[in-house]
């Protein structure tokens, strides 16, 4: 038996060795992403077929009785299947995700990962200047949660975005909104109307109402991104909101209401022989419990900067996180930096991120580090 063991932990670390050793050997690997794969295109139709794909490696503490433990993880953190196109000049996008593959049917703590769309929407011009998009999306608000998980400066986002995602008030929910923009596409703005998937149908007597302006600056290109390429400028501010009134307890009372405002930035310049990238983020949020008068309030900050270097393969990069209000809405008062760097071999197409996350206020020792490949197009 000892000698099974050794054998066992002696084949453990050298598939360990091995991921590491192939981790490190992807900066080297030939520039194989691209922007999409166009498979077909006839007539009024045309398709292209994409993929994204996150192995990640990450170790965290957290809080356990009076004390902290550690919990390392090796996972595909996003594992997904793209396609978009259009018919008679209607736009579509469909996204497939198998996410958090860490987890494996038949452990004792863990269940298995479970196949689910992302995105699946179609978008109707109307107009010059003015489109009707409805399905499963992004709702417009907050800039953390409208840049993809693939083009973050840090590995994943942030506290901004996902306290509001954790009430419904962000990231992808079935509605529809209208989208307008000048003839020049420097000022953007969508309104909509959606499903709070956090809610119960039976408990939301109205949609939520969520609305977005956006001016640009400098270039309008690809503006929901934490890094740019070229000699271009950027220049971005966005206001947004989200409502979600009359909404019911169990009992029937009809008085509850969620709501957000925010206000986010980004510039993303050249600065000599680099190029500097500068974002920040403010969202209040506003919580009414059905059937009381009480009010909980949540702040959410966040600030962000990075240096792309070395003929714009090197990102090392600071972001910083707070969080004030009422835990009941995870407002926990914490602090929290992120430190780390992204090394580019094409673009966000094929990279590397690795960051170390460093946490105070909360009175616990919650650090951590995270490192993870992509390939994505």
């Amino acid at each position: 038996m000892s000698a099974l063991k050794t054998r066992c932990s002696e084949r453990g670390a050298s598939l360990v060795v091995r991921g590491l050793l192939i981790l490190a050997s992807l900066p080297v690997l030939p520039g194989i992403a691209g922007a999409g794969l166009k498979v077909y295109e006839k007539d009024d139709v045309t398709l292209e077929l994409g993929m994204r794909l996150q192995p990640r490696a990450e170790y965290s503490r957290f809080a356990l009785g009076n004390t902290t433990d550690g919990q390392r993880d090796f996972m595909i953190r996003r594992a997904r299947l793209k396609a978009n196109g259009k018919m008679q000049g209607v736009a579509f996008g469909f996204e497939w995700k198998i996410d958090g593959t860490d987890q494996i049917s038949g452990a004792t703590t863990n269940t298995s990962p479970v196949a689910a769309v992302e995105n699946a929407w179609l978008q109707y011009p109307l107009r010059t200047g003015l489109q009707l998009r409805a399905g499963l999306y992004d709702q417009p608000f907050s800039r953390d949660r409208l840049t993809s998980d693939s083009r973050q400066l840090a590995v994943d986002r942030g506290a901004v975005s996902d306290v509001p995602a954790g009430l419904g008030l962000a990231d992808n929910a079935v509605g529809f909104s209208l989208i307008g923009q000048n003839k020049t596409g420097r000022g953007q703005c969508a309104v909509g109307l959606f499903d709070n998937v956090t809610i119960a149908g039976r408990l939301q007597d109205v949609p939520m109402v969520v609305g977005r302006v956006d001016l640009n600056f400098g270039s309008t290109k690809d503006v929901f991104q934490d890094a740019h390429f070229g000699k271009d400028s950027w220049y971005s501010i966005g206001v947004d909101g989200s409502y979600h009134g009359s909404m019911e307890n169990a009992a029937g009372a009809d008085d509850g209401s969620n709501a957000v405002g925010g206000v986010d930035g980004m510039i993303d310049v050249p600065f000599r022989a680099w190029r500097l990238f500068m974002k920040g983020e403010l969202d209040a949020i506003r919580k009414e419990i059905p059937g009381s008068t009480v009010e909980n309030n949540v702040t959410v900050r966040m600030l962000g900067a990075g240096v792309l270097m070395m003929k714009e393969h090197l990102q090392p990069f600071v972001r910083f996180d707070q969080v004030r209000g009422d835990v009941a809405l995870g407002g926990v008062s914490r602090d929290i930096t992120y430190v780390g760097a992204n090394l580019y071999q094409k673009g966000h197409s094929l990279k590397i991120q690795g960051d170390a996350r460093f946490q105070s206020g909360t009175g616990d020792s919650l650090d951590g580090a995270r490192l993870q490949a992509q390939i994505d197009f």
